[in-house]
């Protein structure tokens, strides 16, 4: 059970609902992101429900934040054997990503997971290693360079109005605007990329995932440390083809709200206190 409940939690913070509204900002959710969440899937289930059913079953187009703040900070996972009323709600959960039910959701997530490890066994294809490597080395330097931000030599691996681009653009200027800077003497901020996996590929897209540590040590404008960001996790890169050229359309980075988060919680620790 445990692993059906992380499997839905995964894809519920990856839903473009939770990613771009306000609770896809916050590394941990409390109380607040979980009764807002409760609000969103509310939403959605009334929208997947026909006028007849939902004035029959209001009960089922409902999920409260408290049930939510139970299930992603673990309270339900040690269940041996959950009862019906659990896995109606497991199966609310599994309507609010697109299934028919917490079954259909369970038969995708067992698809995809063969359709990858099918692909994961096929050769990466050429040059595109080289593509997310060159990514990353330049994202590295524009965190360097703050609080100057230029992305010029960043556009030629990532395209210009991809959705990654941006999120780099508007990063960077939070970073700048906090008057954070990375410090890199003695190699104190790093960064590896490595354990390249294929995940699928067509004429047009290719998707891939790698392992990735990055190890940032965050300083004031005086170069005083203030915050050390150490990660690794397993990113995965969407690379597009236009107009014959290959470059990164967009990622996902599981740490990325959190990155950001983290920077922003220093900078008023340390300014509440002036």
């Amino acid at each position: 059970m445990k692993t059906i409940i992380d499997q839905l939690k995964e894809c519920i913070r990856l839903h473009p609902s939770v990613v771009y509204g306000s609770i896809g900002v916050n590394a941990t959710w409390n109380r607040t992101q979980c009764i807002i969440l409760s609000q969103i899937i509310s939403e959605a289930l009334l929208k997947a429900t026909s006028p007849k059913e939902s004035k029959k079953n209001k009960a089922n187009l409902t999920i409260s934040g408290m049930t939510l703040q139970r299930i992603f900070n673990d309270g339900y996972t040690e269940k041996e054997n959950p009862d019906l009323r659990f896995l109606k709600t497991l199966d609310k959960l599994a309507i609010f990503l697109g299934h028919s039910s917490l079954n259909d959701f369970l038969a995708h997530q067992k698809q995809q997971e063969a359709e990858s490890n099918k692909a994961q066994n096929k050769p990466l294809p050429e040059g595109f290693e080289k593509l997310i490597l060159n990514h990353c080395f330049e994202e590295f330097k524009c965190l360097k360079m703050l609080p100057n931000i230029n992305l010029t030599e960043l556009t030629n691996y990532t395209f210009e109005d991809s959705p990654l681009t941006k999120r780099i653009t508007d990063a960077l200027h939070k970073y700048a605007d906090l008057n954070f800077r990375v410090n890199t003497t003695d190699n104190r901020s790093n960064f590896e990329v490595y354990d390249f996996k294929m995940i699928s590929s067509d004429e047009n897209l290719v998707v891939l995932s790698a392992k990735e540590f990055w190890n940032i040590q965050w300083t004031d404008e005086s170069n005083n440390p203030v915050r050390i960001y150490n990660k690794i996790n397993r990113q995965t890169y969407f690379i597009k083809k236009r107009d014959g050229v290959w470059k990164i359309w967009d990622n996902h980075n599981p740490d990325y709200n959190g990155l950001i988060a983290d920077v922003e919680e220093t900078h008023f620790q340390q300014n509440i206190l002036i």
